[in-house]
């Protein structure tokens, strides 16, 4: 078994600097400003720590991260038809005689806009745009920052008064900037990587019109690792905001708001990609994947 996860890229949620399995992608490693990064981060640490030492430490922190927000969560290609496997194959002297032309390339564009216009009047395209527009509102609004003020002052006000109080203030203040990193990142991603699912949902659902149906229409979908990429990013998502709202009681409607939105989706996918949640991702999920038997595919 080599250092690298086969495709383990090609459903995650590009959240580097919190992934523990940095060490095992080799998008990771061939990302010049990662890498920097990466090093920039161990110089400011332990001058005299190892590197190795020092990635599996923070590899086994950011795991950490993830299994205290939530103990629960469960953590879902590049995809090629059979039938074209051998496509390509042959005397590339040929390759003049692939010419487009124009009637081809409008009748191309023409099915693309037709496709662009499918996903964006989707419902879960609908509920997952609103759900990026209202929680960015909300992490940006006067009364959100208040709010955050306020605890953050009654924190610094009720730490070292009494000597029975066991609660560690500085500790909360750090979950708490992690619960809105939380928020805050999955909230882009999760309708770019919904809008990904739906298109490649919608043409599954037309290339299953064509008789025969194809045969790599399967479990291993593209459609369906997208979608669980999201159903992760929902479930964290989810598990941030209940946390939040016991921080922040006075902003529990707009937090409930947020989760009803996000429960919609969830049980959106599930029922227009049924197989999302089984679906594995290389690295996250365990289980056979469609990697198991392929070199690393090009991430692009």
């Amino acid at each position: 078994m080599g250092r690298f996860i086969t495709g383990i890229y090609n459903y995650c949620d590009y959240w580097c600097e919190r992934c523990p399995f940095t060490r095992q992608c080799r998008n990771y490693a061939e990302d010049p400003e990662l890498l920097l990064k990466a090093m920039e981060a161990e110089q400011n640490g332990d001058a005299g720590e190892d590197a190795a030492d020092a990635e599996e430490n923070r590899a086994a922190i950011n795991q950490e991260f993830w299994d205290r927000l939530a103990a629960n969560l469960r953590h879902a290609t590049i995809f090629r038809k059979p039938e074209d496997a051998g496509q390509w194959d042959g005397d590339w002297d040929d390759a003049d005689d692939f010419v487009v032309s124009p009637e081809d390339e409008t009748a191309y564009l023409e099915e693309q806009e037709k496709l662009d216009a499918a996903v964006k009047s989707h419902r879960l395209t609908h509920l997952a745009d609103a759900y990026n527009t209202q929680a960015g509102t909300w992490l940006e609004a006067p009364q959100t920052d208040a709010a955050l003020k306020a605890i953050a002052a009654q924190w610094m006000d009720e730490a070292g008064k009494s000597a029975y109080d066991s609660t560690d203030y500085e500790e909360a203040a750090l979950e708490l900037k992690d619960i809105l990193a939380v928020i805050g990142w999955y909230q882009t991603l999760i309708p770019g990587k919904l809008h990904r699912a739906i298109r490649g949902h919608i043409e599954r659902c037309e290339e299953m019109k064509k008789p025969p149906p194809p045969a790599y229409i399967s479990r291993f979908s593209d459609a369906d690792g997208s979608a669980k990429v999201v159903l992760v990013a929902i479930e964290r998502s989810m598990a941030a905001w209940l946390r939040l709202r016991e921080f922040l009681p006075s902003q529990e409607d707009d937090i409930l708001a947020m989760l009803v939105l996000l429960q919609r989706m969830q049980r959106g996918i599930n029922t227009v990609l049924p197989g999302a949640a089984s679906f594995r991702r290389p690295g996250f999920d365990p289980g056979p994947n469609i990697f198991d038997e392929d070199d690393d595919p090009d991430p692009y």
